[in-house]
């Protein structure tokens, strides 16, 4: 059986290994919302959660998520609500914290 955790959870666990800087893998689907397209999945090895937007800054500050590549330091953005794996766990959308 393969292991789930909650989405929230999931952010509360990559929230904790970036302060201790320690990369983590994800998967996620892409969605460019403003060229309405997605390139499908993205996998990432060794990422880190960067500073992402303020509310004020962004109407999407708290479903879009800014990563940084460990090794190249390359930053990119993807929507919360799109993650699907965290270091080999799946991800659930049910509101309960397991």
């Amino acid at each position: 059986m393969e292991k789930e955790i909650n989405v929230y959870d999931a952010l509360e666990l990559m929230r904790k290994l970036s302060k201790e800087n320690f990369p983590f893998a994800i998967t996620f689907a892409s969605c460019n919302k403003s060229k309405k397209v997605s390139n499908g999945f993205v996998v990432m090895e060794k990422v880190i959660l960067g500073k992402g937007y303020r509310d004020d800054q962004s109407k999407y500050a708290k479903d879009l998520i800014t990563i940084e590549n460990a090794d190249t330091g390359e930053v990119k953005h993807f929507w919360l609500p799109l993650l699907l794996c965290v270091n080999n766990l799946k991800i659930t959308h049910d509101r309960i914290r397991k």
